[in-house]
């Protein structure tokens, strides 16, 4: 018996098998639809096409809220935004359903299984095609009076007292910004995976990224005086090019 892991993307669609430890079995990655009704379609027949399932857990991109189970706040998806995905999906498999935000998932499945394990106190940036996040102290995920504490892909970056325009640490360094600003200097990637790729020899390419990245460091800094956790994870596609 084992669990059906959905990973939903700005990008991707992620999905596999885990073990009822938490042993990944398997996993696949496909591009992720392009609307609601294929969303749903794709989900019901990767569950079809799988046996021995126990329960579905999901991860999504947007605030997520516990109460009303819809995504109330901004998603790297809009068309995720209000609708009743987990009631859908539960009535469309008939199996038990999860679902959480996607950086509440990473820092549940590191405290879990990984990186901060036992810590009394972590917080992770999740950087994709946007940057999530989130919050953990005395064993809970930090959600907030309205479920948005530990996004810290909005937290705000590069600001002047003159100005009344706001940069967010998401429209800076998550990868649809970041390949936008990248190439408006001459290059024409479309992909996170390449643009780092072709950095390790781009000197000039390196530059610009790091360039960019600088906001992240001021970002950890702000964490770090305002939380003080004891363990800060990067993950998602970033945390690949170390």
């Amino acid at each position: 018996m084992k669990y059906l892991a959905i990973d939903i993307g700005g990008t991707n669609l992620k999905y596999g098998y885990v073990s009822q430890d938490g042993h990944l079995l398997q996993h696949w990655t496909i591009p992720v639809p392009t609307n609601y009704n294929d969303l749903l379609q794709k989900i019901t027949a990767i569950y079809l096409s799988s046996e021995n399932i126990l329960g579905v857990g999901i991860s999504s991109p947007g605030i997520y809220d516990m109460k009303s189970n819809r995504i109330t706040g901004s998603s790297a998806l809009k068309y995720l935004i209000g609708r009743p995905l987990k009631a859908d999906i539960s009535w469309a498999l008939n199996t038990t359903v999860a679902i959480e935000n996607d950086g509440n998932c990473a820092l549940l499945g590191e405290y879990w299984q990984g990186n901060c394990q036992y810590s009394r106190s972590s917080a992770i940036y999740v950087i994709g095609s946007a940057v999530g996040g989130s919050i953990q102290i005395s064993d809970e995920i930090l959600r907030g009076a309205n479920n948005n504490a530990g996004e810290l892909g909005y937290s705000l970056v590069d600001n002047l007292p003159t100005t009344d325009k706001y940069s967010s640490l998401g429209g800076k360094i998550g990868f649809n910004a970041l390949l936008k600003k990248i190439n408006q200097q001459g290059y024409k990637f479309e992909n996170g995976k390449d643009l780092f790729l072709k950095s390790q020899t781009d000197r000039k390419l390196e530059k610009l990224i790091i360039d960019e990245l600088k906001y992240l460091a001021s970002s950890l800094i702000t964490l770090q005086y305002v939380i003080d956790p004891e363990v800060i994870l990067i993950g998602g596609g970033v945390s690949q090019n170390t």
